[in-house]
């Protein structure tokens, strides 16, 4: 991955993603842009405007921000005015995006025009990886990586690439991890589907597990906190588990794993 999209409210949430993706991706000629609406042009005192307020925030905050970047780096600013996912869409592929990465416990509130979840919208809207930054996250390099999956799907190289590719970039080990209600058997299809997912890997760091009788929720948080797991990943495809663990109504019942814990959502 060379090319990273953040889409920024000019909140400490948004400035902390910034920051962890900086500490993430330490490789050289990395282009991060920061992406916000430049829309809103409302007075707040007979000085100044709200565009002006976030040009003077900008300006403070790129010039800390260039004191983290890594030899060859770059940090790229870019206003954008109307639809916030058409414009996402239209960075995505004029600058050749590999990964967008957002605030995961963003509202509707931070970007104007989006009614619904943000990180929702992107994800289901915009066929381009996206890494979710909860605020609690302690910013690091991901070293235990789990991915989801009940192996009901065949994944195509695209989505497996950026995968394999994720995991070689941050010298990580990869659990593999099917939820179960009760049994752990697995069908034909789930079996060939999981036998082509090992061939894909090779020689990559992997492993598989599972967990039985315990809910969606449950299971991944028993797992996380037994093996400090540092980054989920979730194939986009895969709708039931990601409305479930993403963003179910129900998600909360004690369970931090969404506040602690970033989450990658790959696409086919």
């Amino acid at each position: 991955m060379k090319h990273v999209l953040i889409p920024i409210d000019f909140t400490s949430p948004s400035w902390k993603v910034v920051s962890c993706v900086l500490s993430m991706y330490l490789k050289a000629g990395m282009r991060f842009y920061l992406i916000y609406s430049a829309a809103v042009d409302l007075k707040i005192d007979a000085h100044v405007t709200q565009r002006e307020l976030k040009e003077r925030d900008l300006k403070i905050q790129l010039k800390d921000l260039e004191g983290l970047l890594a030899p060859n780096q770059k940090i790229i600013s870019l206003p954008w005015k109307g639809s916030f996912i058409g414009n996402i869409k239209e960075a995505v592929v004029e600058y050749d995006i590999d990964l967008i990465a957002l605030n995961a416990g963003c509202s509707p509130a931070c970007y104007k025009g989006i009614k619904a979840n943000p990180a929702k919208d992107i994800i289901t809207r915009v066929k381009c990886p996206v890494l979710m930054v909860p605020l609690d996250f302690k910013c690091k390099q991901a070293k235990e990586i789990v991915l989801l999956s009940d192996f009901n799907f065949i994944h195509r190289a695209r989505s497996t690439n950026t995968l394999v590719q994720f995991v070689k970039d941050n010298q990580s080990h990869l659990h593999i991890l099917q939820l179960h209600k009760h049994s752990h058997a697995l069908t034909e299809t789930q079996d060939n589907n999981k036998l082509f997912l090992q061939n894909t890997l090779g020689d990559l760091s992997h492993s598989f597990h599972f967990v039985i009788d315990k809910t969606m929720n449950e299971a991944l948080q028993f797992y996380i906190n037994r093996n400090q797991v540092d980054l989920v990943i979730l194939f986009a495809k895969n709708i039931n588990l990601l409305e479930h663990i993403l963003f179910s109504k129900t998600r909360g019942g004690g369970f931090d794993y969404h506040k602690k814990v970033p989450f990658l959502i790959i696409h086919e």
